[in-house]
């Protein structure tokens, strides 16, 4: 699973704000045209970022990336806590 996360970029290009977006996406060729979509709504000029391998976009005065991320599935991600806190079995 794929998850789009926009970025918010200080003055100095660090991220200053992150805020994952729905919905998740199972391919990441559909979050990468969705991150393209969502860079396209911002007010300024967006582009491809081939450094960060993300879209890029600014809107006013402040500058965003939209990055897509992987993310295990919740089956995996609660097995994963589980076995983090030593409970798997536990229960």
């Amino acid at each position: 699973m794929f998850q789009i996360v926009r970025l918010e970029l200080g003055d100095n290009s660090n991220v200053i704000a992150r805020q994952p977006l729905q919905p998740l996406y199972e391919l990441w060729e559909d979050a990468m045209a969705l991150a393209e979509f969502d860079a396209s709504r911002c007010a300024g000029e967006y582009g491809y970022d081939h450094e960060h391998e993300c879209w890029c976009a600014s809107d006013a005065d402040r500058s965003y990336r939209f990055v897509v991320e992987s993310i295990a599935p919740h089956g995996e991600r609660q097995q994963g806590l589980q076995q983090w806190n030593g409970t798997v079995g536990a229960f």
